[in-house]
């Protein structure tokens, strides 16, 4: 499933919540951390030189692994010659930053605090791109005295207590391999750079099982509707499609599926149904599907849907009604279609599951569409996952492929399962992109098992019954809890 293009896509800008998922990738794939670590802190040594080639320097370190940048990039400012004084704000937590502290050479001087004239320069790696919310004492402080010194900061991947009160401004931010969303337009920062650290390309521009640890557990102490509830809305020509999507949704954790569709063969006892008569979708009173989607963390559109006239008119109404509403949005198959262009403007979250030939007509292309176009025409609020050999994912800032899969995922119904996936997760809570990675993920690896067993010889409901097996495994992989539990 996915798009291949020859055309060069931008360097993808990422949270800084992604920093975790990538470092857990890094790891699995087989990097050393300590690699990485000396290359970030060789990267603001390096910067640091040039901002201030005399004069002594500070380095505020923290206890994380930001922290041990700093030690690095102390150690090598040290043996260049320069004059360097070390601030353990807080003692090293983690193994890497207690050993690069303990590799400090014997000119580096440590402190308990500001020296009482500013330095040439200060390098922050107090907090990383991993810490967030207000700072804990005694790092407020910490911050706050280091920018009374009035000395010009090089920041460590970000100015720490960015977002916050405390936030330690810098003239220059080095951003570690990707530049972070949250410091365009940020006065936090006058200027940021990106580094090429060495980390391997599959652990941030491809789906890694680390995108697991965004799984959302389920409470220990759970009540109905708790974890979510999933508004389907679909069938007609195609009802087997909707209970595809509605099925693979329950296996995702959703306690409550509905399905709103109009006459067909009876759905699994599980899923709700509230039903019209006759045998193709028509729009109804708002009133009718107002308590509905109101209950709903995700209304999922478009599968088994057709394109005769009323049904598209009544998947128009349901996308309006829900976008007004704020509800997030999926759009399947015939959705696609249907609804796509009432995506283009407002922020409520969507996410769309063309395949190339429903990508290219999304974006009214002749051809099918390129990675570069699908990546120009997604949003923060419009995700995008387009479906083909490789899977490319984009919400217009950051984007991701994933090469797994096989030929059989052609056969039908494989992309209903997919679609029900991501919308049962994202009426779990899960952000779009994040429900698209976990979903395409899930549904190739199970595939992918399933053709390596049986060659050809599966189907729709094969991947479904299939997906448990594979979500247990897929945790073991990514080192996390099973079953996922939180509280």
């Amino acid at each position: 499933m996915g798009v291949h293009s020859v055309m060069t896509l931008p360097a993808p800008i990422i949270p800084l919540d992604e920093v975790e998922l990538i470092d857990a990738a890094a790891v699995a794939l087989g990097q050393d951390l300590t690699e990485l670590m000396e290359a970030a802190g060789a990267a603001l040594a390096h910067e640091a030189a040039r901002m201030a080639p005399a004069g002594p320097l500070l380095v505020a370190c923290g206890p994380g692994n930001n922290g041990g940048d700093g030690y690095v990039a102390a150690r090598l400012l040290s043996k260049a010659g320069r004059e360097v004084s070390v601030w353990p704000v807080v003692a090293p937590s983690s193994d890497l930053c207690q050993l690069n502290r303990e590799r400090l050479p014997p000119g580096v001087r440590l402190v308990a605090a500001p020296p009482a004239r500013p330095p040439a320069l200060v390098i922050d790696a107090v907090l990383g791109a991993g810490v967030h919310g207000d700072p804990r004492p005694p790092i407020p402080a910490a911050l706050d005295a280091l920018r009374r010194l009035g000395a010009p900061v090089l920041a460590a991947d970000v100015p720490s207590g960015l977002g916050t009160a405390h936030v330690l401004p810098a003239r220059l931010t080095v951003c570690f391999q990707a530049a972070k969303h949250e410091l365009l337009g940020s006065a936090a920062t006058t200027e940021f750079a990106t580094v090429d650290i060495g980390l391997d390309p599959r652990a941030w521009l491809e789906v890694q099982p680390s995108v697991l640890r965004r799984f959302p557990g389920l409470p220990r102490e759970a009540h109905k509707g708790i974890n979510g509830e999933l508004l389907v809305i679909g069938g007609g020509p195609f009802p087997g499609a909707l209970e595809l999507a509605c099925r693979a949704a329950v296996c995702t954790g959703c306690d409550l599926v509905r399905a709103w569709t109009c006459d067909g063969p009876p759905l699994p006892s599980y899923i709700i149904q509230h039903r019209q008569p006759g045998s193709i979708l028509t729009p109804v009173t708002t009133g009718e599907l107002t308590p509905h989607a109101v209950r709903a963390g995700a209304v999922l559109i478009g599968n088994g849907l057709g394109r005769e006239g009323r049904a598209v008119e009544a998947a128009r109404q349901a996308a309006s009604l829900c976008l007004e509403m704020g509800v997030p949005v999926i759009l399947d198959a015939d959705g696609i279609t249907a609804c796509g262009d009432q995506l283009i403007a407002g922020g409520t979250p969507a996410l769309i599951t063309p395949h190339r030939g429903e990508a290219r007509n999304l974006l009214g292309l002749s051809a099918l569409a390129e990675e570069d176009q699908l990546h120009a025409f997604a949003a923060r609020h419009r995700t995008l996952l387009a479906k083909a050999p490789v899977d490319f994912i984009s919400d217009g800032w950051r984007w991701q492929r994933n090469r797994r899969g096989n030929p059989r995922m052609a056969v039908g119904g494989t992309g209903d399962v997919l679609a029900g996936l991501a919308a049962g997760l994202m009426a779990r809570g899960c952000k779009p992109f994040d429900a698209a990675r976990i979903a395409i993920l899930w549904a190739t690896e199970a595939g992918d098992e399933l053709w390596t067993e049986q060659g050809p010889c599966w189907h729709a409901i094969d991947l479904i019954e299939r997906l448990p097996k594979t979500l247990k495994r897929l945790f073991g992989v990514a080192g996390l809890e099973w079953p996922p539990m939180v509280g």
